[in-house]
């Protein structure tokens, strides 16, 4: 290639990136606009509730990117109704229906709760006794802290003293699942080994690895993969007929979990099954929630799973508003909701009921921006129960209005960028490289490598990876960083002349 050809190849493929770059930042932009107007109104009844819900979750839908919805509503104690929107997977475009799986995340805890009381309704363990009391696969390392201060009933609420845990990432497909002992010892990049970092019983903080645990603990009092165990004890007899805490590759139930851009994530595997790895439904979720509920008249629907004076003290905060498997919050007319969230890449979901008045709500959600979607649900619904906004609903809308101001403070910083480097060019106070008097390559490959470098590790834990949290007006913010990446590689290639005096 001749040099002179050489020099338009790269004028155009210059000019061709920084086009790519505008039409990104404008995107991103006009979509966290939307995003903007997307705050709940105030609903009333049940079936105002519904409308409501018809009308605005194909919007928040489009707004946020999120492909499939499922909605499950409790009202005086029954089901209300079960909705479905969007599909399950965007290339079949297969809808969203009664029997579509979604992973549940954290709410596998729940379940996991359920597991334990249910041997201890039997009688095969008790909440206090130290879980060492049960293990002989695995052991908890030595410490300063007395492990038989490690209690069930600690590991069930979260203050069994391990440290805070990151989260499980699940394993992809074709990729050896580590063994449940491995995992506690630490096994996986994300991992780290299960320990006491405090006194057992001083403090609530939430670890997943505790249900890990936990999850070693009921496969050594049963003799059963938990899986199985859970199946055939807790899943069954709750009416969660099509849930499953087994593998669900290949399923044709299974929806697609997406990224914040839109991006299929691959079918994560969990070998953490009791903190993270459930599959469930809309109308699964809607039963579990009407066999925890106390009712208005203080009475329990029949179940073979553990006995209503177990449900209770499962219901009960054992430090600050941490139950067995479950929290608690107080909503803004004083009633108290029992709830617990679920947060896998490509998944999030939320179930909570207020015994007191028979309500309750259930989310499950197959993209990474439906953690905003099931945000602005949550709200509305509790706007439905109460006539008034929930904790921190107004810290959230003030998070998004900040997070739109910097991105466009940064897509303005940008625009005016690119008008400034249009008038150095037109007035050649920059030229392309190879017609530039010193042609400085050494600086242009120190800003190759370092625009490269910084872009890539972003690309991939925001877009590969998804494991950088991108809601709330984040996505973009990081959209207009992947423009600005972009035209400064650009704008390497034509580097300042000096000004002639």
């Amino acid at each position: 290639m001749k040099r002179k050809e050489k020099t338009i190849f790269f004028r155009g493929l210059a000019l061709s990136m920084m086009i790519a770059a505008s039409l990104t930042v404008l995107w991103g932009f006009s979509t966290h606009m939307k995003a903007e107007s997307a705050q709940p109104p105030t609903a009333g009844s049940t079936e105002e509730f519904k409308q409501l819900l018809d009308r605005k979750v194909p919007q928040w839908q489009e707004t946020y990117g999120v492909p499939g919805v499922a909605v499950g509503v409790i009202h005086n104690g029954k089901v209300a109704y079960t909705l479905n929107y969007g599909v399950a997977d965007t290339k079949s475009h297969q809808p969203v229906g009664k029997d579509t799986l979604f992973e549940a995340g954290s709410i596998s805890k729940s379940l996991t709760a359920w597991g334990i009381l249910h041997l201890v309704d039997q009688g095969l363990l008790s909440l206090d006794d130290p879980a060492a009391k049960y293990l002989t696969r695995w052991k908890l390392p030595d410490s300063r802290f007395d492990p038989s201060q490690v209690t069930i009933r600690r590991l069930l609420s979260h203050t069994a003293g391990l440290p805070a845990h990151r989260g499980y990432l699940g394993t992809a497909p074709g990729k050896k699942l580590p063994a449940l002992e491995e995992s506690l010892s630490g096994a996986g990049w994300s991992n780290d080994p299960v320990r006491v970092a405090v006194a057992p019983g001083t403090q609530e903080v939430y670890s997943g690895a505790g249900y890990t645990l936990l999850q070693l603990v009921i496969e050594e009092v049963t003799g059963q993969p938990f899986e199985q165990y859970m199946d055939e004890q807790v899943l069954k007899p709750l009416g969660m007929k099509h849930s499953t805490f087994a593998a669900t590759t290949g399923s044709p139930f299974m929806s697609t979990g997406y990224g914040y851009f839109g991006q299929a994530l691959p079918d994560y595997q969990f070998t953490e099954k009791a903190a993270a790895g459930l599959s469930t439904t809309s109308a699964d979720l809607v039963s579990l929630i009407i066999d925890s509920m106390n009712g208005r008249n203080g009475q329990l629907p029949v179940n073979q799973v553990a006995a209503k004076p177990l449900i209770q003290e499962m219901q009960t905060p054992v430090l600050t508003d941490s139950g067995l498997g479950i929290f608690t919050r107080t909503l803004p007319d004083g009633q108290v909701m029992l709830y617990h969230p679920g947060d896998n890449r490509g998944f999030h979901s939320f179930y909570g009921f207020v015994p007191e008045s028979g309500d309750g709500l259930a989310v499950l959600t197959n993209s990474e921006n439906g953690i905003d979607l099931r945000q602005d649900i949550y709200n509305a619904w509790v706007r439905s129960l109460t006539g008034s906004v929930p904790d921190g609903a107004d810290a959230l809308a003030a998070g998004r209005q900040t997070n739109a101001y910097i991105t466009q403070g940064l897509a303005a910083a940008l625009g005016l960028y690119l008008v400034i480097f249009s008038i150095r060019l037109r007035k050649r106070r920059r030229v392309f490289i190879t017609k530039h008097s010193q042609q400085p390559f050494i600086r242009l490959g120190i800003r190759v490598v370092l625009l490269t470098a910084t872009g890539t590790l972003l690309f991939l834990v925001s877009y590969s990876w998804s494991i950088l949290g991108l809601q709330s007006g984040l996505k973009n913010i990081v959209l207009v960083v992947f423009a600005w990446h972009l035209i400064l590689l650009a704008a390497g290639f034509f580097p300042k002349t000096r000004i002639r005096k």
